[in-house]
């Protein structure tokens, strides 16, 4: 027996575009079918650059697919994704469907653009591309993805079924904010193409069930029941990270994190449309430090349709713990006296990518993804390890912040470091009326108290947040430069205890041992945690 597949009549989660979830209104019977899928992760890549973390990502896809229950599951890791492998297993997998099935079609690895085939297809004129294992500019290896118009052929195929696309690959974009030298970071899932000499595809139609459902030129937006979960937003380029120690793409680690059940979050048993937008954006804008942010869109009577979870969250992972690195061996004490100080929740290695990097020469803490964290004041080991406390205390604010309502962050502008001296906006939405307590951990680990504040509003006004309403923080960029981070703690009842002890610290760097009797205290008070990250920098 399949899993139950929620939905009212009327409503079906159908997927359709390149990097984007998609769900469609549909006619379906009360009685769900099974789901079906096809996961793809591509890392080996022969002759453009390799990544890291897109098997990674499938895999954990088709576990917990499988954990919730689907059995009907084929899954294609680096050569074995080829163009006819993919286009043959999923006319397969339909034949094997019933007309009530689900079919999920999971991506992860390049993507790319071409110039349009059709003229005046596209807004930008350019078609998207997943690039499969055997790619190359050159023929016959240029045969070796997918366009956009073969998965709008792919899912055509599908007839009155629903799909699930899921697809964490970029195909243009910048990065949000420039990436530090001193800092090696992992891939980004994005390739520049040249124009094709020689392009195989243009002589090699689809095979002839998917050529009958395809439409040339089709906007995969247009297909008649859509729900986009993108990777990634336009402009931004999807970098790979290193979550719970492993390279992953922030989407599908978020996704598959979503369907274990964190996205439940009202806990009825079943994750709504809506539920799953809120759980994505704010879960890959925090794991990426605000560098990527998903592009969703859900259509109007899709938002009622209810993907089922797994129940107990059996692969509850733990990603919550710290690594460290340094630049000089002298100062391998003091990280180590560090782990210890932190019971395993912090972690020395010697290479790769450490969560937090000291320069100990420039007095500078970085970060895996190549930003400056604190910039020049990290000259002793007593300014390293508050920097350090500040962030383990993130870490874990973070991770209690996916076990409660989600509330949104916003920075304006959103693009770039904060030059010194430049006013800059924090927006904090909620969807839920309640009251507040809002402070900031700055660069070099000291906590500021923002609301309430009893001089700045003697009326207290910055009590309580309104549903819907951002609660905006006017601000300017000031030392210590690096990361800030403003963090909102809302609460269904007033927070006296926890207003206290936020006003005792007022100015005051984090205190190691103080850390768990705060993030307690915070577990028994919140109802929804939102955190937004700030990066500053000198003048000129």
């Amino acid at each position: 027996m399949g899993i139950p597949f929620h939905l009212r009549a009327g409503q079906l989660l159908v997927q359709c575009g390149l990097g984007l979830l998609c769900f469609l209104p549909l006619a379906v019977p009360s009685v769900a079918g099974e789901w079906r899928a096809l996961v793809i992760g591509v890392d080996a890549y022969e002759h453009v650059s390799p990544l890291k973390g897109a098997v990674n990502d499938a895999r954990d896809i088709a576990e917990t697919l499988e954990s919730a229950g689907v059995r009907d599951l084929t899954a294609l890791y680096d050569g074995e994704a080829s163009r006819a492998a993919v286009l043959s297993s999923w006319q397969a997998l339909i034949s094997r469907a019933g007309p009530d099935d689900v079919l999920v079609l999971s991506y992860a690895g390049h993507g790319a653009q071409e110039p349009e085939w059709l003229a005046g297809s596209e807004e930008d004129g350019f078609d998207e591309v997943f690039l499969l294992a055997g790619f190359d500019v050159s023929a016959p290896g240029n045969g070796e993805r997918l366009r956009d118009d073969d998965v709008a052929a792919m899912l055509r195929a599908a007839g009155g079924r629903s799909v699930l696309v899921l697809a964490d690959s970029c195909h243009s974009g910048t990065m949000t904010r420039s990436i530090d030298p001193r800092i090696k970071r992992l891939g980004t899932r994005l390739v520049g193409l040249p124009p094709f000499k020689d392009d195989v595809l243009r002589s090699t139609p689809l095979p002839p069930d998917l050529a009958r459902a395809g439409t040339p030129g089709e906007d995969l937006e247009d297909l008649d029941n859509v729900i986009y979960v993108g990777a990634t937003v336009d402009g931004q380029v999807i970098p790979e990270l290193l979550i719970g120690g492993k390279p992953r793409g922030a989407l599908s680690w978020a996704f598959a994190r979503g369907v274990e059940g964190r996205a439940d979050l009202d806990r009825d048993g079943g994750i709504s449309m809506a539920e799953l937008s809120r759980f994505l954006k704010e879960t890959v804008r925090v794991a990426t430090e605000g560098r990527q942010s998903p592009s969703l869109s859900i259509g109007g009577e899709t938002r009622a349709a209810v993907l089922p979870r797994v129940d107990g969250a059996i692969f509850d992972r733990n990603t919550n713990g710290l690594t460290l690195a340094a630049s000089t061996e002298t100062a391998n004490p003091l990280l180590e006296s560090l782990s210890l100080q932190y019971e395993g929740r912090v972690k020395v290695i010697g290479e790769g990518s450490a969560d937090l990097f000291w320069d100990v020469e420039e007095g500078d803490v970085l970060t895996k993804f190549g930003d400056v964290v604190l910039q020049g004041g990290a000259g002793n080991a007593d300014r390293f390890s508050e920097v350090v406390n500040k962030w383990v205390f993130l870490t874990d604010l973070y991770a209690l912040s996916r076990d409660l309502q989600p509330i949104e962050g916003t920075l304006q502008p959103a693009v770039g470091h904060i030059p010194e001296g430049s006013p800059f906006k924090v927006g904090l939405t909620s969807e839920q009326n309640g009251y507040m307590a809002v402070f900031a951990l700055e660069a070099d680990g000291t906590l500021r108290l923002l609301a309430p504040d009893s001089i700045a509003d003697p009326l207290g006004r910055d009590t309580s947040v309104e549903a819907d309403k951002p609660y905006v923080l006017n601000l300017r960029a000031a030392l210590p430069f690096g990361a800030d981070h403003i963090v909102m703690v809302r609460s269904s009842s007033p927070m006296p205890r926890l207003v206290g002890v936020l006003s005792a610290l007022d100015g005051r760097p984090l205190n190691a041992e103080l850390l768990p009797q705060m993030l307690k205290l915070i577990g028994e008070t919140a109802d929804g945690i939102g955190i937004a990250a700030v990066y500053t920098e000198p003048a000129g």
